[in-house]
């Protein structure tokens, strides 16, 4: 029996995969298709080669999590202050951290009526397309990378096989556009795309029934889209790697219209042309591109983490040399003389604790005093943090420190909103570019969305309508009512356009689709909360500016407190009411108290001066009770302290707010 190779992989766990490519029953036709695809994935990865992009990304990558530097010596310090991640994770922060909402606007007329329509069921869309995280995954890319991609395709599995339409965030590792293309503007004008990643083997078998079982473990391919670290970890085991490379090419024939070929290992697992629908609406491709920073010539953004590196390093080599210098503080250089003796080692003269170095003359030597670390140092390194702010644009304001002398939250919101601009920019081009993934969205909705449902509508008081995806493909087109007018009060201004059978003609919907998310004032609560107490005080035209319930029910949602609802306060004086007029004269209701040591009861009554026991001195005998209890009331706001008189319309607030 010959013997195994040392280094040769020996398949002990599915036979199944040893299948070769002539067994796929394909075609010569197919075969040089096959090759054809291969062949271009192999040109965009060396295009992406050539501009040393994954060499950056990865690099990139690695700054910021904090894989800056490699200890080339037992003495090197290897500082690494990681300034860019706080820098990145606050844009993101504000990016992500807001609400967002669907804007439609109707092309025509007709398809105006529909646009409440239309924006509840793209909400639905994005909630369970998981938004939020994806957005924080895309922003990563955006401006770690320098450029973020979506994918939009119709997911028929989501919703418990109804279908959803669908938008995955693509690692721009896994993206190979056509070279050609120099600006994100362009990518319709590509001659392909090509989506290339990485599957297991049973996902082949699973999606690909006729064909899925003659792929292959794969382990190391020549043009690998694998660049970051970790993602070769599941080397670790034969059994963890099975898997292969997939390409998804996505194509347009002479006539404009696209599909998509599925290759792996030459294999053409599906071809969308064989299929009765079309695979795009608009024949537009399923991907959408939003740089960071454009650049010219070049279809790639540029990220604030190439920006940041250069300062990045100069803090890092500062740092070094504050703690080399600390070093040498603590294990000085000595100068020692013969007279020292044979004994005498200068390796053992450390800085250690209770250290004994034995010598003939303890005069012989000389401690040569290190010099501090130069101003210079200390001064360029918060420079350099400075700099970070300025490259960034993100100041140190607009992370939650106070600036200094300035403590108004006017000129703190000034300042922040002036600090806020680069991100302000950043979300514009966020918004602009996502207007393209709902559109594309929406295409999926009214081409494959034929399952009708209840759609749940969010905000203060939510509800559920029941839509009709398919509703958007027929809807009437509206023309002006030339009948209409004065005379013909009657006449509706518009009227469905008709056919020359008497039939309504119908069209698709369209809408010019936007999404909004919230800009302006910054959201940190104490900064509201402290806006709010000030503005509280505002009156303005007789009128405050803010109503004690906008307030109560402000430190009742946001900051958490367990306020009341004005409805149940209002009940509970109204009882306190009717035991006191219930009551013999002189006699104030009483109020249960709590066992001693246990808390007040919520809601409990507080008065902040005894109630008064009886009658004031001076009163006749025989009032009755209605007129006593009125008098009593007035007693206590005389003995109120009394304030400025309070404008009109302003329902006073018990307790007041703490400047």
């Amino acid at each position: 029996m010959p013997q195994q190779k040392v280094n040769e992989v020996v398949d002990t766990i599915d036979q199944r995969n040893q299948d070769t490519t002539s067994k796929a029953d394909q075609t010569d036709k197919e075969t040089q298709e096959a090759t054809r695809i291969q062949q271009l994935f192999n040109g965009a990865w060396l295009a992406k080669q050539n501009m040393q992009l994954h060499e950056n990304w990865r690099r990139f990558d690695d700054y910021y999590h904090s894989r800056q530097g490699v200890q080339e010596t037992p003495d090197d310090p290897n500082s690494n202050t990681n300034v860019i991640k706080p820098i990145i994770d606050s844009q993101i922060a504000d990016l992500v951290d807001k609400p967002q909402a669907v804007n439609a606007k109707g092309v025509e007329l007709s398809d105006d009526l529909y646009a409440i329509q239309t924006q509840h069921m793209l909400d639905f869309v994005l909630d369970h397309n998981k938004f939020k995280q994806k957005m924080e995954r895309a922003e990563h890319d955006r401006l770690e990378l320098g450029t973020s991609v979506y994918k939009v395709y119709f997911d028929d599995d989501a919703l418990g096989g109804r279908g959803l339409p669908t938008y995955d965030v693509v690692d721009p590792a896994n993206f190979f556009p056509d070279p050609k293309i120099t600006s994100y503007t362009d990518l319709q004008s590509a001659e392909f795309i090509i989506h290339a990643s990485w599957k297991p083997l049973s996902w082949f078998r699973r999606m690909f029934p006729k064909r899925g079982k003659y792929i292959q473990r794969q382990l190391n391919v020549l043009y690998d889209p694998k660049i970051y670290v970790g993602d070769n970890a599941d080397e670790s085991d034969y059994s963890t790697s099975q898997r292969a490379l997939l390409l998804e090419c996505y194509m347009k024939d002479d006539e404009g219209e696209l599909y998509c070929i599925t290759v792996s290992q030459h294999i053409i697992l599906q071809d969308s042309r064989e299929d009765k629908d079309k695979l795009q609406r608009r024949n537009m491709y399923p991907f959408v591109v939003i740089p960071c920073y454009p650049q010219r010539g070049v279809l790639w953004g540029q990220g604030d983490v190439e920006l940041l590196i250069p300062t990045q390093d100069i803090v890092n080599e500062l740092d070094d040399q504050i703690r080399i210098n600390a070093r040498l503080m603590g294990n000085p250089q000595i100068a020692f003389g013969i007279g020292a003796g044979r004994s005498f080692d200068p390796r053992k003269w450390t800085s250690a604790a209770g250290l004994r170095v034995p010598m003939r003359d303890v005069n012989a030597f000389r401690v040569i005093e290190g010099r501090p670390v130069s101003p210079d140092v200390i001064n360029r390194r918060e420079k350099a943090f400075q700099e970070a702010d300025v490259i960034s644009g993100r100041p140190d304001v607009t992370r939650g420190q106070q600036p200094s002398g300035v403590t108004a939250f006017r000129a703190i919101a000034a300042l922040q909103q002036a600090g806020q601009k680069g991100t302000v920019h950043k979300k514009e081009m966020l918004k602009e570019g996502f207007r393209q993934v709902l559109q594309l969205l929406y295409d999926e909705m009214i081409e494959h969305w034929d399952e009708e449902m209840w759609v749940r509508i969010e905000g203060q008081m939510p509800d559920y309508k029941f839509y009709d995806p398919r509703k958007l493909r027929e809807v009437d087109q509206l023309i002006p009512n030339a009948m209409a007018g004065a005379e013909n009060p009657n006449e509706p201004e518009h009227k469905v356009l008709t056919d020359d059978n008497g039939k309504p003609m119908k069209r698709v919907a369209e809408f010019d689709l936007s999404i909004t998310i919230g800009d302006g004032m910054p959201s940190d609560k104490a900064f509201v909360f402290d806006m709010i107490t000030d503005l509280s005080k505002l009156v303005v035209e007789g009128k405050p500016v803010i109503f004690w319930r906008e307030l109560r029910e402000y430190l009742r949602e946001e900051v958490g407190l367990p306020l009341r609802d004005e409805e149940e306060m209002t009940q509970d004086q109204q009882q306190m009411q009717g035991m006191g007029a219930g009551m013999p004269p002189g006699m104030a209701p009483e109020v249960m108290m709590p066992p001693q040591g246990a808390p007040m009861p919520q809601g409990m009554p507080v008065s902040p001066q005894p109630m008064p026991q009886g009658p004031p001195p001076g009163l006749p005998q025989g009032i009755p009770p209605e007129v006593l209890m009125q008098l009593m009331q007035q007693a206590q706001a005389q003995q109120a302290p009394q304030g400025q008189p309070l404008p009109p319309n302003v329902i006073p607030m018990g307790g007041g707010i703490g400047g």
